[in-house]
């Protein structure tokens, strides 16, 4: 009962799974401006056996449509800057394409799912440990850093002020060139990129927590469109797939959204890190059965 087929998994699926899948996804992208895709991917391929590709493919076409409602909300309440929005949009979509790139020379290679399941693992255990050490830490509001610091002293010109962030100057090559590192991420592991840009926007460029949300949010839509282009091409896309999910996002977007307002920024700092953690666990899981016991036997 409740069971659909699908191609892409090699058999059926209980389809509500990948409602309630969506659902958590929502949450996570209206609360943190985040695709959510370092959760919604491996979810696909560890619980639901969606091949990486596909699963990669299908969540960027899904983190695309939940971003564009996010991003409308957080626009509403005056969380995103737009100038800083097209900047990291700009280096995204030229890092989007080397990333996927990068994803068919491994997939032809035949190790794509312990590859991408190690990066995943690497990228979230860095980010969670170090965001929840300092949401821990006793101190202002919005936080500084020494490279921060030193980032924001840049003079290389162009230099370009951000009033919706408080940035009185900022060279205008440091949010490109970090966007283009997230956007090889989204074109290679599925992900929206916003559990790194996120991160990156506040402690490297020093933008407000809500304001790097909301912005985070604008440069992760135009991200996963470009790569959900590339993707059709392909033929990396299962279009019911995304389907059932955006059914449970359509409702979680808009719960994470209001949650945002409610909840004081280092929780929510506090609370991405949690849900890094998560995701680590789901992978280290999946690692341990499929790769090292099999080493072991």
């Amino acid at each position: 009962m409740f069971m659909l087929y699908f191609s892409t998994a090699y058999g059926d699926i209980w389809w509500p799974g990948l409602v309630l899948l969506g659902l958590v996804i929502g949450v996570v992208t209206g609360l943190f401006g985040i695709g959510g895709g370092f959760l919604l991917t491996p979810s696909l391929r560890i619980i639901f056996n969606i091949p990486y590709p596909v699963a990669i493919g299908s969540s960027m076409l899904h983190i695309m449509l939940t971003a564009t409602l996010s991003a409308y909300k957080h626009w509403a309440q005056k969380n995103v800057d737009p100038k800083l929005g097209i900047l990291m949009a700009i280096g995204s979509l030229f890092g989007a394409e080397s990333g996927v790139r990068l994803l068919r020379v491994i997939n032809a290679w035949g190790t794509v799912d312990i590859i991408v399941s190690v990066c995943f693992l690497v990228l979230m255990t860095l980010v969670a440990a170090f965001m929840f050490y300092e949401s821990t830490q006793d101190g202002i509001e919005e936080p500084k850093t020494v490279l921060g610091e030193m980032l924001k002293s840049c003079k290389l010109p162009p230099l370009i002020s951000f009033e919706r962030s408080d940035i009185a100057h900022l060279s205008v090559w440091i949010p490109i060139t970090l966007s283009f590192f997230v956007g090889c991420l989204t074109g290679l592991l599925g992900i929206g990129g916003g559990f790194i840009n996120f991160p990156l926007m506040v402690y490297l460029i020093g933008v407000p927590t809500r304001v790097a949300v909301g912005t985070g949010t604008f440069q992760v839509l135009v991200a996963s469109a470009y790569c959900v282009f590339r993707n059709l091409q392909d033929g990396f896309i299962d279009f019911l797939l995304v389907f059932l999910m955006i059914l449970g996002s359509v409702v979680g977007v808009n719960m994470g959204v209001k949650l945002c307002v409610l909840i004081n920024v280092r929780s929510t700092r506090k609370y991405f890190a949690s849900i890094l953690l998560l995701a680590i666990t789901m992978l280290v899981y999946y690692l341990l059965k499929n790769y090292l016991l099999n080493i072991c036997r």
